[in-house]
């Protein structure tokens, strides 16, 4: 009993941190695909009139429902990217809150669903997953890496892990040759690379089902088609985390089979 209120504990307060990490990183991306040369500079402010927000405007979640997603000053709509953006961070931190608990291995987590987020935006705005923030996903890897005091059987890990995008990329070349155009964005083969250095291959495989049904569904629930550009980073960054915290028991059911 005492532990189960230890861990409503924790992630209440994740819920909370993570509602304004997204609603921080929605700013920032919201800013950078306009065109702001310093996105993480300046307080925030309405997107239509300008006015600079106050506290009221700016608590996650609450002040997007109190104001009925309406800027309280001239009106205008407030994106629903901001509402979906602080959702998001809340969820992801208490899923990973609830499947870890209070252990040093949830920081690695918690920095990997905040980069995930955080490329799912950009993604989502600029169809492109930037490099920089590849890399910084890896290192925070590399650095868990090291305080947890990991080793070769994790190296071994990861490099069978790098099988299941090295065969889609030779497979996606393949098809581009194929057919004469772009079958998949060379950032989502990198994202998935980078992916195998935190997951087996079975949840690496997982990961990339999950996000290629969730992708799916997405286009079948908003009528997109075939000849829509569709950005699919997001999709498996959602797959990545289902995998994370729910994954276990599906794979363990599937082998099971055998």
């Amino acid at each position: 009993m005492e532990q189960q209120i230890l861990t409503a504990y924790l992630c209440f307060w994740l819920a909370v941190f993570g509602a304004v990490l997204g609603s921080f990183l929605d700013c920032a991306v919201s800013r950078w695909a306009a065109g702001d040369p310093h996105p993480f500079r300046g307080r925030s402010r309405c997107g239509s009139c300008g006015q600079t927000l106050g506290p009221r405007d700016l608590l996650p979640i609450a002040s997007f429902l109190f104001c009925r997603g309406r800027c309280r000053y001239c009106g205008a709509r407030i994106p629903a990217e901001c509402l979906v953006s602080e959702l998001a961070g809340a969820a992801a931190f208490v899923l990973l809150g609830w499947r870890f608990g209070w252990v040093l291995e949830l920081g690695q987590w918690l920095a990997f669903a905040a980069l995930l987020l955080a490329l799912s935006l950009v993604d989502w705005a600029k169809r492109i997953l930037p490099d920089k923030l590849l890399l910084l996903l890896a290192a925070n890897r590399a650095v868990w890496f090291v305080l947890l005091g990991h080793g070769a059987r994790e190296l071994l890990a990861a490099a069978k892990a790098c099988a299941v995008p090295a065969a889609l990329l030779v497979l996606v070349l393949a098809m581009e040759k194929l057919l004469g155009r772009e079958a998949m964005g060379g950032g989502d083969i990198k994202l998935l690379f980078v992916l195998a250095l935190y997951l087996g291959w079975a949840e690496l495989f997982l990961t990339l089902l999950a996000g290629c049904l969730l992708g799916l569904l997405w286009a079948a629930l908003t009528g997109g088609s075939g000849k829509t550009a569709m950005p699919f980073g997001p999709f498996l960054a959602l797959g990545a985390m289902l995998t994370v915290c729910c994954g276990g028991p599906v794979l363990e059911w599937y082998f099971g089979l055998f």
